[in-house]
Protein backbone atom coordinates (compact mmCIF):
# COMPACT_ATOMS: atom_id res chain seq x y z
CA UNK A 1 0.00 0.00 0.00
CA UNK A 2 2.71 2.28 0.76
CA UNK A 3 4.27 1.54 -2.52
CA UNK A 4 1.17 2.03 -4.17
CA UNK A 5 1.00 5.75 -2.37
CA UNK A 6 4.82 6.61 -3.50
CA UNK A 7 3.68 6.19 -7.40
CA UNK A 8 0.30 8.65 -6.19
CA UNK A 9 -2.64 5.91 -6.16
CA UNK A 10 -5.62 7.86 -5.09
CA UNK A 11 -7.15 5.00 -4.16
CA UNK A 12 -4.13 3.48 -1.80
CA UNK A 13 -4.28 6.99 0.06
CA UNK A 14 -8.24 6.30 0.87
CA UNK A 15 -7.35 2.54 1.90
CA UNK A 16 -4.43 3.74 3.96
CA UNK A 17 -7.17 5.30 6.54
CA UNK A 18 -9.01 2.18 6.65
CA UNK A 19 -6.53 -0.14 7.87
CA UNK A 20 -6.63 -0.44 11.72
CA UNK A 21 -2.69 -0.44 11.10
CA UNK A 22 -2.15 2.92 9.52
CA UNK A 23 -0.89 4.32 12.64
CA UNK A 24 2.08 2.07 13.19
CA UNK A 25 2.78 1.94 9.39
CA UNK A 26 3.04 6.10 9.52
CA UNK A 27 5.28 5.85 13.39
CA UNK A 28 7.57 3.32 11.61
CA UNK A 29 8.05 5.55 8.62
CA UNK A 30 8.95 7.58 10.48
CA UNK A 31 11.57 5.43 12.64
CA UNK A 32 13.14 4.56 9.90
CA UNK A 33 13.82 8.20 8.01
CA UNK A 34 14.88 9.02 11.61
CA UNK A 35 17.75 6.46 11.35
CA UNK A 36 17.92 7.16 7.89
CA UNK A 37 18.80 11.00 8.82
CA UNK A 38 21.30 10.04 11.29
CA UNK A 39 23.01 7.46 9.14
CA UNK A 40 23.67 10.40 6.82
CA UNK A 41 24.77 12.64 9.45
CA UNK A 42 27.09 9.96 10.46
CA UNK A 43 28.68 9.30 6.87
CA UNK A 44 28.70 13.04 6.72
CA UNK A 45 30.58 13.85 9.93
CA UNK A 46 32.96 10.36 9.56
CA UNK A 47 35.94 12.55 10.18
CA UNK A 48 34.79 14.59 12.89
CA UNK A 49 33.57 11.54 14.60
CA UNK A 50 37.13 9.39 13.85
CA UNK A 51 38.67 12.29 15.63
CA UNK A 52 37.44 11.44 19.00
CA UNK A 53 40.11 9.56 20.99
CA UNK A 54 37.91 7.26 23.22
CA UNK A 55 36.31 3.92 21.70
CA UNK A 56 33.34 4.06 23.70
CA UNK A 57 32.49 7.46 22.23
CA UNK A 58 34.00 7.33 19.08
CA UNK A 59 32.59 4.00 18.16
CA UNK A 60 29.15 4.07 20.05
CA UNK A 61 27.75 7.46 22.12
CA UNK A 62 28.26 9.67 19.20
CA UNK A 63 26.59 7.87 16.15
CA UNK A 64 23.98 7.11 19.32
CA UNK A 65 23.62 11.05 19.10
CA UNK A 66 23.62 11.19 15.23
CA UNK A 67 20.54 8.73 15.61
CA UNK A 68 18.68 10.06 18.17
CA UNK A 69 19.15 13.48 16.51
CA UNK A 70 18.31 11.86 13.20
CA UNK A 71 14.83 10.33 14.98
CA UNK A 72 14.32 13.88 16.46
CA UNK A 73 14.15 15.56 13.02
CA UNK A 74 11.94 13.04 11.37
CA UNK A 75 9.88 13.15 13.70
CA UNK A 76 9.59 17.37 14.06
CA UNK A 77 9.60 17.60 10.37
CA UNK A 78 6.44 15.59 10.23
CA UNK A 79 4.78 17.28 12.83
CA UNK A 80 5.33 20.61 10.69
CA UNK A 81 4.54 19.44 7.91
CA UNK A 82 1.30 17.89 9.42
CA UNK A 83 0.43 21.27 10.79
CA UNK A 84 0.81 23.68 7.22
CA UNK A 85 -0.79 20.89 5.64
CA UNK A 86 -3.64 21.36 7.99
CA UNK A 87 -3.42 24.88 7.78
CA UNK A 88 -3.51 24.50 4.30
CA UNK A 89 -6.61 22.51 4.22
CA UNK A 90 -8.53 25.44 6.79
CA UNK A 91 -7.28 27.67 4.74
CA UNK A 92 -8.90 26.81 1.73
CA UNK A 93 -12.43 25.94 3.87
CA UNK A 94 -11.28 21.58 3.95
CA UNK A 95 -12.75 19.98 7.25
CA UNK A 96 -9.38 19.43 8.63
CA UNK A 97 -8.93 16.26 10.10
CA UNK A 98 -5.88 16.43 11.31
CA UNK A 99 -5.17 12.85 12.86
CA UNK A 100 -5.59 11.60 9.12
CA UNK A 101 -3.24 14.00 7.45
CA UNK A 102 -0.71 13.45 10.81
CA UNK A 103 -1.14 10.07 9.75
CA UNK A 104 -0.21 10.23 5.94
CA UNK A 105 2.66 13.04 6.59
CA UNK A 106 4.76 10.46 7.26
CA UNK A 107 4.45 8.63 3.19
CA UNK A 108 4.90 12.52 2.23
CA UNK A 109 8.60 12.95 4.14
CA UNK A 110 9.97 9.37 2.02
CA UNK A 111 11.04 10.86 -1.21
CA UNK A 112 13.18 13.33 1.28
CA UNK A 113 15.82 11.29 1.50
CA UNK A 114 16.65 12.53 -2.12
CA UNK A 115 17.72 15.24 -0.83
CA UNK A 116 20.15 13.89 2.29
CA UNK A 117 23.34 14.45 0.40
CA UNK A 118 22.78 17.60 0.18
CA UNK A 119 21.23 18.55 3.06
CA UNK A 120 23.91 17.04 5.07
CA UNK A 121 27.14 18.80 3.24
CA UNK A 122 28.04 15.15 2.00
CA UNK A 123 27.98 15.60 -1.69
CA UNK A 124 27.38 19.19 -3.11
CA UNK A 125 26.89 18.83 -6.93
CA UNK A 126 24.35 19.35 -9.66
CA UNK A 127 23.06 15.84 -9.43
CA UNK A 128 22.33 16.28 -6.01
CA UNK A 129 21.13 19.42 -6.37
CA UNK A 130 17.92 17.87 -9.15
CA UNK A 131 17.91 14.89 -7.13
CA UNK A 132 16.55 17.22 -4.28
CA UNK A 133 14.07 19.24 -6.78
CA UNK A 134 12.66 15.83 -8.07
CA UNK A 135 12.51 14.71 -3.96
CA UNK A 136 10.68 17.80 -3.11
CA UNK A 137 8.62 17.63 -6.42
CA UNK A 138 7.05 14.20 -5.61
CA UNK A 139 6.67 15.34 -2.13
CA UNK A 140 4.42 18.23 -3.28
CA UNK A 141 2.62 15.60 -5.57
CA UNK A 142 2.02 12.98 -2.16
CA UNK A 143 1.07 15.98 -0.41
CA UNK A 144 -1.96 17.03 -2.90
CA UNK A 145 -3.02 13.63 -2.95
CA UNK A 146 -2.90 13.36 0.72
CA UNK A 147 -5.47 17.02 0.27
CA UNK A 148 -7.43 15.23 -1.93
CA UNK A 149 -8.29 12.10 0.38
CA UNK A 150 -8.48 13.95 3.79
CA UNK A 151 -9.79 17.00 2.53
CA UNK A 152 -12.25 15.85 -0.22
CA UNK A 153 -10.34 18.71 -2.32
CA UNK A 154 -10.17 18.67 -6.10
CA UNK A 155 -8.03 20.02 -8.78
CA UNK A 156 -6.86 23.41 -8.29
CA UNK A 157 -7.61 23.43 -4.69
CA UNK A 158 -5.40 20.40 -3.43
CA UNK A 159 -2.77 22.19 -5.43
CA UNK A 160 -3.19 25.48 -4.14
CA UNK A 161 -3.41 24.36 -0.74
CA UNK A 162 -0.46 22.19 -0.72
CA UNK A 163 1.93 25.09 -2.54
CA UNK A 164 1.03 27.70 0.48
CA UNK A 165 1.92 25.42 2.82
CA UNK A 166 5.18 24.86 0.97
CA UNK A 167 5.81 28.45 0.81
CA UNK A 168 5.44 28.61 4.07
CA UNK A 169 7.29 25.10 4.89
CA UNK A 170 10.36 26.61 2.91
CA UNK A 171 10.63 30.07 4.48
CA UNK A 172 10.52 28.69 7.81
CA UNK A 173 13.12 25.71 6.37
CA UNK A 174 14.95 28.50 4.88
CA UNK A 175 15.64 30.81 8.67
CA UNK A 176 16.73 27.47 9.93
CA UNK A 177 18.86 25.81 7.45
CA UNK A 178 23.18 26.64 8.40
CA UNK A 179 24.46 29.34 6.34
CA UNK A 180 27.56 26.97 4.96
CA UNK A 181 24.58 24.79 3.28
CA UNK A 182 23.15 26.99 1.46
Amino acid sequence: MIGKMMILDPPAFRQFFEIKHSKLLSQLIVFGLGLAYGAAGIAANAGFIASFEGDLLRNVLVPLIFLFFGLLSAWITKIGLTVLLWAGARGFGGPGRMAHVYRAASVALIPGILALPLLTGMNVNWLTILAMIFGVAWMFLICVRIHEATQGFGGWKAYAAVFAAFVFFASIYYLVMPTGAL
